[in-house]
């Protein structure tokens, strides 16, 4: 009889035991009914249950147990076809006939290890599995790689990985060709992050390929895609993450583990995919919620963020590699979005109360408090995001918005200059920073800041509108004018830019194509003052230009 390597597939990875199709059962031929052979039905127990026909298998086993009732073999057999009928109560009390006429039965112990890991009563079947282990007497025709699986089993659902490597490489010196227990392995060294060895176990298993009882490779695809991910091999995780979803579509987990690789590279779309698709399998998976969530806030989808942070919250509580904390801020990042700046408050502070050390509910903190114009609190916040870790950039750059905020332009630049050192790659940074040194009139400083910004976002209107303002201050109009055109492809309505491109044809005495730009500036906003202004500054000028020609022409009259 194989052994019955399908129960308790990779927990964790939301694999579910596989039910067994059972063909209704099939009356043996009335010649054999009465048939006195032991040996005949032992044989035909044996060879049914190995081609997975349980029913009929069990009736074999039965016809044999009714001509030797004490035979411990036959109840042991018996006992195994209980467990993969799922009949995990009568698999034990099988059991428990054949100890009772041999109890060195390894076999049948072992096959109790299985029902009561099944029934979920692990210390009992740890017990169980150590005891078939150290009897170590009759396994029948199997052998101690079900006991030892079965330990691996039990301890890694407690997280005793390095115990259930032990018990997995027992497993694998007596079925080296075993995929499903390479599978197993690399599982436990993923936990552990020993990526490189959990990487050698799943390419080992895919290798083989054989041994997979009930399985498929699809959970292999999976541990080899989450120890590619914990090497930050972003394009083999997803590789290995669409093998698996070939293989089973319907592993919420695998989408999951796709989306957050998706995430990490910033393919946000894509990463919104799999989460849908996590979600579509399992409505209340609070994990996929999650990634919901922060997708759509990163995505500036705010309403249906807030929609499946809720959702989440309300979700089966599986959280997988995050929490609840997460769930919070992020809430509170959809309610930010919304300008629901107090219910964000009050969400921020769920985060931090649930996990104070969170470093980025902290500094999400800070940002809410920022605009309520609370700045006080905004710092105090922002110091205890930067006490909790002080590597942290996302932070420094917060505590420049402050700064600036307060007008302490000087501390704001240090600021930003101590977050850029951390990331340099940030674009909304440097951008930040060209209108600090703007303001402190550092306008070369200011234009090499905003160029930065560009080169790592050439859609950044604010980087480009900066990029203007620097050239305006430093006199360069023309090329002004050309910046505030990138503006306006970017975004027509930009009455800021139409402002600052008037300023700058007014500048090179080109007043009608100033006057255009500031009408149509006021247009789009009829409170933008320095286009009211300098329109009106035009219309002076106009008058006086007026005044100088026509006294120019009859000076008599003036």
């Amino acid at each position: 009889m194989l052994l019955p390597w399908f129960k308790h597939l990779i927990p964790g990875v939301a694999v579910t035991t596989v039910l067994i199709s059972i063909a209704p059962t099939q009356a043996q031929p009335s010649a054999f009914e009465a048939l006195p052979d032991v040996t005949y039905w032992t044989d035909l127990c044996r060879l049914q249950a190995s081609a997975k026909d349980y029913e009929n298998a069990l009736a074999a086993c039965e016809q044999a147990i009714a001509l030797e009732p004490e035979d411990a073999d036959i109840w042991a057999q018996h006992s195994g076809i209980l467990v993969s009928l799922d009949a995990f109560p009568d698999a034990i009390a099988s059991a428990n006939r054949a100890l009772t006429f041999d109890p060195e039965n390894s076999l049948a112990i072992a096959y109790q290890c299985v029902a009561y890991t099944s029934l979920g009563e692990n210390e009992t079947a740890l017990d169980k599995c150590n005891d078939a282990l150290r009897v170590n007497g009759n396994w029948g025709s199997e052998n101690p790689a079900l006991a030892w699986f079965y330990r691996g089993e039990i301890l890694a659902q407690a997280q005793q990985y390095e115990l259930a490597l032990v018990a997995y490489e027992r497993t694998l010196l007596l079925e080296p060709e075993n995929s499903l227990v390479l599978t197993h392995q690399c599982k436990a060294y993923g936990a552990l992050e020993r990526s490189e060895e959990a990487l050698d176990s799943c390419e080992l298993a895919l290798a083989i390929d054989q041994n997979w009882g009930e399985s498929s490779p699809a959970p292999a695809w999976t541990y080899l895609g989450q120890a590619h991910t914990q090497l930050s091999e972003y394009d083999q995780a997803i590789f290995a993450y669409d093998q698996a979803i070939s293989l089973d579509a319907k592993n919420a987990l695998t989408w999951i583990a796709q989306g957050q690789v998706l995430e990490a590279l910033r393919r946000d779309q894509e990463a919104l995919v799999s989460y849908d698709q996590a979600v579509a399998i399992k409505a209340d998976y609070a994990l996929a919620l999650l990634g919901q969530c922060t997708l759509l806030n990163r995505l500036g989808s705010y309403e249906p963020a807030l929609a499946a942070c809720d959702a989440a919250s309300d979700g089966d509580g599986d959280w997988g590699n995050q929490t609840l904390a997460k769930a919070w801020n992020e809430r509170s990042i959809s309610l930010t979005g919304t300008q629901h700046y107090e219910e964000a408050l009050a969400s921020i502070n769920r985060a931090v109360g649930i996990q104070p050390d969170y470093v980025a509910a902290h500094n999400h903190r800070s940002t809410i408090f920022w605009y309520l114009n609370r700045y006080p609190e905004a710092l105090a916040a922002n110091q205890q995001a930067l006490y909790l870790d002080d590597t942290y950039a996302p932070a420094w750059f917060t505590r420049g918005l402050i700064f600036r905020a307060t007008g302490e332009y000087g501390h704001a630049l240090a600021t930003y200059n101590r977050a850029l050192a951390l990331n340099p790659f940030n674009d909304w940074g440097w951008t930040n920073r060209s209108l600090v040194l703007w303001q402190l009139e550092q306008y070369e400083e200011a234009l090499e800041s905003a160029e930065r910004a560009i080169a790592l976002n050439s859609e950044s209107v604010q980087a480009w509108y900066n990029k203007g303002v620097a050239l305006s201050a430093l006199g360069e109009y023309e090329g002004a004018i050309a910046t505030y055109d990138n503006v306006l492809i970017l975004d027509a309505t930009h009455d800021n830019a139409l402002t600052g491109r008037g300023i700058a044809w007014f500048h090179l005495e080109d007043y009608a194509a100033a006057t255009t730009d500031l009408e149509a500036a006021l247009a789009l906003n009829p409170d933008n003052s320095l286009a009211q202004d300098t329109l009106t500054t035009l219309a002076k000028l106009s008058l006086l230009r007026h005044y100088q020609y026509h006294r120019r022409r009859r000076p008599d009259r003036y």
